[in-house]
């Protein structure tokens, strides 16, 4: 491709062209927020527990037999959440391990949202 002269319709263009991808960075950069939506519920549970999160329905099991517990989606076949627990991510409906299945707190992650479910057994 040849060097072309710049015209002034051309450098008018460009100049535009810039102008709105700044405006554009810069709104999105003033608009985003990075802080995600964090609320918490408590789960007394003997042997299941349902909360609601995100308008969907989840399941707490423990098994203390073999310290473990896991979180199913009810009101969804696909189980494409996260659970979040001592710093590992798993996929919903695994079975985690546990240290103490009294006691302990988990995170399920949604997207931007995250639910942080506290549970003991009394």
């Amino acid at each position: 491709m040849a060097a072309e002269k710049l015209t002034k319709g051309r450098l008018i263009q460009i100049i535009v062209t810039f102008a709105v991808l700044i405006a554009a960075f810069t709104w999105r950069t003033i608009e985003h927020s990075d802080n995600k939506s964090i609320n918490e519920t408590s789960c007394i549970v003997v042997d299941s527990c349902r909360f609601e999160f995100n308008s969907n329905d989840y399941q707490l099991e423990v098994d203390p037999e073999n310290s473990a517990f896991r979180v199913t989606r009810v009101s969804k076949a696909e189980n494409d959440d996260f659970v979040e627990y001592q710093g590992g991510s798993h996929h919903i409906s695994e079975f985690i391990s546990l240290e103490n299945s009294s006691e302990f707190t988990f995170s399920v992650r949604n997207n931007e949202q995250i639910l942080q479910v506290n549970v003991n057994d009394k």
